[in-house]
C-alpha cells in the first residue's frame, strides 16, 4: 500500500494566507476564535481587567505564575527567548495592534505572565459581544490566544520546547484546572462554579444553540435535539441557571443521555466525537516527524523514549495504519472504547503545551498561520501532553484484528488526559465503555492499527478520506468493519 497523507484545509473559501482581518482562520475545532477580531475584542477585555502584577500567593498556595516569572529571569537562555520571540513578531499587521487602541497588546514576557495571572480563576468564555463588527463566540483555548503569535516564532518553538518551561506550565495549569473543578470558585459561595459559567455566557441563547448545533451534526439523519435531550446534568438544572452545573469541568466532560449516542455493529466504532484529520498507511518506526509534512514516527508517538517496555508494541504498529481525528472545543469530551479487548499497556507521558511546527509558524512559506494548532496536530501526537493505551481484541466477542492503539493528545492547555479506573492494565474494556475524558479544552487523538489488521477492515470512508467530511463523526459510530 501506499503512503497517504491527508490534510483538512485551513482556510475555508480564504486561499492559504491569512487575511489580516479576515473571519473565517479556525474553521475545524473552535478552540481559538474564528474570527480575529473576537480574538482581539476578547484580549482587549482580558487586559482590561488584568493588573500589573503576579502575587506571590493565589488561595493561599504558591502562585506557579510567580515560579515561572523566577525560572525566565534567573536564567540566561530563557530570559533572552523570552525577549527575543516577543521581538520576533513582526511590526506590521495584523500582528501589531487590536481594533479598539490601534496599539500592540502582548509585546512582552511580562505582559503575558499578568495575563496568566489573571487567566487562574477565570473559566474559558463564550465571549458575548453587542458591537456588529465583532461576532461572539467561543474562546476555546484562552492561554493559547495569549501566546499565538510568540509560540510561531523561532526563539518561541525553543522556548516552548524547553522542559523547564513545560515543567512550569504543567504546575500553572494544573492550579487553572483545580479552579475550574471548584464548586466555590469565584468565592460565590456553594453555587459559585455555576455563576461562573453564567458570568461567562454559557446559558446564553449563542452559546446554547452552537452546543446544540454541534451535537446535533454528528447525526443529520435524526431529529434536531435540545440540549437538555443530549447530555446529562444536575438534578433542577434549567437553561437559565446552565442546567446546574456545579463548576466548569462537570459541564465539560459532560456525558450523553441514554440512547443518544448508541454503539454501532462493527469491528471498530469511533472512540471520539471528532472530525477527520489524516489517514495513513506504512506508518514508519521512527522519522523525521518536525520536517514539513510531519509523518508519524510511532517510536516517538508511543512514548518509547521515556519508556522502552512499549518498544515491543512499536513493533506491531509498523507498517500498519494511523487514524487521527479531532474535537472541537464544543464537543462531548469523554473517550469511549473504540473496541473490545484487553487493556495490555497504559502510560500518561509529559511533554508540551505550546510548541506548534515550524511550518506553521513566521518561518512558514506562507507567513505566520493564526492557526498553527491546528496545523500542528500531526506533530504534537509525539511531543506534547498524552496518553497510550493498546487493547489487545483477540479475545472473545473482540474483533480479532490484534492490538489496537489509542492515543489522546492534550493540546496547548489541556493539561490533563484522564485514563479512568476501567482501563487499567489486565482489564476487559467493551466496546463503547466510557474510558477517559480530556479536561479544560478541545484536542486530537489518534487510533493505530497493525499491517495485518487493515487487511480485514473496511473503513468509513469519511475515515479512509477526511476531505470527504463535511460533520463530527459520532462517537460510537461505525468507523471500520470486517470484511
Amino acid at each position: 500500500m501506499m503512503q497517504t497523507v491527508r490534510y483538512i484545509p485551513t482556510y475555508t473559501q480564504q486561499g492559504p494566507n491569512p487575511p489580516a482581518t479576515g473571519s473565517s482562520l479556525h474553521g475545524h475545532g473552535h478552540w481559538m476564535p474564528e474570527n480575529v477580531q473576537l480574538r482581539r475584542a476578547w484580549l482587549s477585555s482580558l487586559l482590561d481587567k488584568t493588573k500589573p502584577e503576579i502575587p506571590h500567593k493565589i488561595r493561599k498556595e504558591v502562585n506557579p505564575v510567580e515560579t515561572f516569572r523566577k525560572l525566565i529571569e534567573e536564567n540566561s537562555t530563557l530570559y533572552m527567548l523570552a525577549h527575543s520571540m516577543f521581538e520576533e513578531i513582526p511590526e506590521k499587521a495584523p500582528y501589531d495592534r487590536d481594533p479598539t487602541t490601534l496599539k500592540k497588546q502582548v509585546r512582552n514576557y511580562r505582559t503575558m505572565l499578568y495575563l496568566f495571572n489573571t487567566l487562574l480563576t477565570e473559566v474559558p468564555e463564550y465571549f458575548l459581544n453587542d458591537s456588529p463588527d465583532v461576532p461572539s463566540g467561543l474562546i476555546g483555548f484562552p492561554f493559547n490566544v495569549v501566546v499565538d503569535w510568540p509560540m510561531g516564532t523561532p526563539s518561541g518553538r525553543q522556548f516552548f520546547l524547553d522542559y523547564r518551561v513545560n515543567e512550569c506550565l504543567k504546575a500553572i495549569l494544573n492550579k487553572w484546572n483545580d479552579f475550574l473543578k471548584d464548586p466555590t470558585a469565584g468565592g460565590q459561595g456553594e453555587s459559585g462554579g455555576n455563576k461562573t459559567l453564567i458570568k461567562a455566557g454559557w446559558n446564553s441563547n449563542r452559546a446554547l444553540q452552537q452546543l446544540e448545533d454541534k451535537a446535533n451534526e454528528s447525526t443529520p439523519n435524526e431529529p434536531k435535539r435540545k440540549f437538555a435531550d443530549l447530555f446529562e446534568y444536575p438534578s433542577g438544572g434549567t437553561p437559565e441557571n446552565f442546567f446546574n452545573y456545579p463548576h466548569w469541568d462537570a459541564f465539560f466532560t459532560r456525558k450523553f443521555r441514554s440512547g443518544v449516542r448508541p454503539v454501532a455493529k462493527a469491528a471498530v466504532v469511533n472512540a471520539c466525537e471528532s472530525f477527520p484529520l489524516s489517514f495513513d498507511t506504512e506508518v514508519s518506526g521512527r522519522t523525521t516527524f518536525w520536517l514539513k509534512g510531519t509523518p508519524y514516527s510511532l517510536h516517538d508517538m508511543l512514548g518509547a523514549t521515556k519508556d522502552s517496555s512499549v518498544g515491543t508494541y512499536v513493533d506491531k504498529f509498523v507498517g500498519g495504519v494511523v487514524y487521527q481525528a479531532f474535537l472541537s472545543a464544543d464537543s462531548y469530551h469523554c473517550w469511549n472504547a473504540p473496541v473490545t479487548g484487553v487493556v495490555k499497556y497504559r502510560s500518561l507521558i509529559d511533554g508540551t503545551y505550546f510548541a506548534e511546527t515550524a511550518a506553521s509558524g513566521f518561518g512558514g512559506s506562507s507567513g505566520p498561520d493564526p492557526a498553527g494548532p491546528d496545523l500542528s496536530q500531526r506533530y504534537i501526537t509525539h511531543i506534547a501532553a498524552r496518553g497510550v493505551l493498546i487493547i489487545d481484541t483477540d479475545v472473545e466477542g473482540g474483533a480479532n484484528i490484534g492490538n489496537v492503539g489509542f492515543v489522546v493528545v492534550g493540546m496547548s492547555e489541556v493539561s490533563t488526559c484522564e485514563w479512568f479506573s476501567n482501563t487499567e492494565v489486565g482489564k476487559t474494556i467493551t466496546q463503547g465503555d466510557v474510558i477517559g475524558a480530556f479536561h479544560s479544552g478541545g484536542s486530537t487523538h489518534c487510533l493505530l492499527f497493525q499491517r495485518d489488521a487493515v487487511r480485514k477492515l473496511q473503513f468509513n470512508p469519511k475515515a479512509q478520506y477526511p476531505e470527504v467530511a463535511s460533520a463530527n463523526l459520532a462517537v460510537n459510530s461505525e468507523l471500520a468493519t470486517l470484511i
